[in-house]
């Protein structure tokens, strides 16, 4: 009877991945005949839109995860630990790394990878930000500059050690420089009283000719004013061409001093997909139709990072966001289980639900509603969202104290290692 069984298989625990895995669980709980299978290489699945908080000492790391084993309450649904090694798209067949699954349904949700751009230098220098280990280099580096600048008697060497550049100013590099602009004012200044926080320069480089590429156009201005009213400089319209030890070279021909170098821009799907016989966008993301399932192949479905998805009567596909994956997530997972008893597949159509970016303390932006405000009501509403899509009551609780004893006592600035 088992060899009969239909097999599920999902690729990946990230917002499309998980979100799928629990759509699944609530539409096939009474299915005998189905079982699913999800595989992901960590035993957790990150919360992503908090990371940035993670390098700066907001959140604890291991709040933002979520153990994957704790969906696997069902018998009829399995996790393997795994790394992926290849899809082989013909025979219906995954290879990992001690074993190899077939399956009859295939959900490609395998996120996505830093893409430096071919930037010299940029990946040996630059420090991305996609995963936890990530995020406490960031921390740990900062936290070290700043242990050496405590005791250099060399002014120019004390403010190159505390020069922190941000490349890239989308939602995730203006989240992350307002965060450490208050970690270096509120937090730093007390833990090493010896150095001025003027001493210390925040930079944002952003390609574009505003910040927040995407967005309304109101939330880019009110941002800019913000960061640079923080003492946060912004140079928009500056392309970095190269990155070496201690700075950044631009298309104009300028280098910028910086010890640390963030690098908060630009993605790629994951390396997986780049062999398989599928119809691929430019940046090689797997083009998919209005029910997310790949053309010429029966079965098979991709979401989140993986899918690139215009939706009718758009001119752009739909951006690589929490958001969005989730919503590509439980809509794939609907018409998997469709697929499964023979019915009808239902196009795909994007909610849009707004857009929330953090400023700092007591500060951020929000469009809800078609209108833009800011200031404390924004701030609140962005924590109150943002725990709201937290996996797990653990994970809203733990964030929630986080966030209070960062507010009302400090941050955790420990190094561990």
């Amino acid at each position: 009877m088992a060899s009969q069984k239909k097999r599920v298989v999902i690729l990946g625990a990230g917002f499309a991945g998980l979100t799928a895995i629990m759509e699944l669980a609530r539409l096939l709980h009474e299915d005998d005949n189905t079982e699913v299978v999800l595989v992901d290489r960590n035993p957790y699945h990150l919360f992503t839109p908090l990371l940035y908080q993670a390098a700066t000492g907001e959140v604890e790391p291991g709040h933002i995860a979520y153990p994957i084993r704790w969906l696997m309450r069902r018998k009829t649904f399995q996790f393997y630990e795994s790394g992926i090694h290849a899809i082989d798209l013909a025979n219906k067949n995954i290879v990992l790394d001690k074993t190899e699954l077939d399956y009859d349904f295939l959900a490609i949700t395998l996120g996505s990878t830093t893409n430096f751009f071919g930037v010299p230098k940029a990946e040996q220098y630059a420090l991305p930000l996609k995963t936890l280990r990530e995020a406490m280099a960031i921390k740990y580096r900062i936290i070290e500059s700043y242990s050496q600048a405590e005791w250099t008697t060399d002014e120019v060497v004390r403010r190159h050690l505390l020069s922190i550049a941000v490349v890239g100013g989308g939602a995730t590099g203006v989240e992350l420089v307002a965060s450490m602009n208050d970690l270096v004012h509120s937090i730093l200044s007390r833990d090493f009283p010896k150095i001025n926080p003027a001493e210390v320069s925040l930079l944002v480089c952003e390609a574009s000719p505003a910040l927040l590429g995407g967005m309304d156009t109101g939330l880019a201005a009110l941002a800019l004013k913000k960061l640079q009213q923080s003492g946060i400089k912004v140079d928009c319209s500056t392309r970095i061409v190269g990155i070496e030890e201690g700075g950044l070279h631009t298309a104009q021909g300028i280098t910028l001093p910086a010890h640390t170098v963030i690098w908060a821009t630009g993605i790629r799907p994951s390396p997986l997909l780049e062999p398989l016989p599928i119809i691929k966008s430019k940046d090689g993301r797997a083009v998919v139709r209005e029910t997310l399932r790949l053309p010429l192949w029966t079965g098979v479905y991709a979401a989140g990072d993986n899918a690139y998805f215009v939706e009718p009567g758009s001119e752009r596909p739909l951006p690589c966001t929490a958001a969005v994956a989730a919503q590509e997530g439980k809509a794939m997972a609907v018409n998997i289980v469709r697929a499964l008893k023979g019915q009808d597949q239902i196009p795909f159509r994007y909610k849009y639900e707004g857009n929330l970016v953090a400023l700092g303390r007591n500060a951020s932006l929000a469009k809800v509603a078609g209108r833009c405000f800011n200031s404390f009501p924004a701030w609140l509403l962005w924590r109150l969202v943002h725990l709201s899509k937290l996996p797990d009551v653990r994970n809203q609780v733990s964030v929630a104290l986080d966030w209070t004893f960062d507010y009302l006592l400090r941050r955790d600035t420990m190094r561990l290692e």
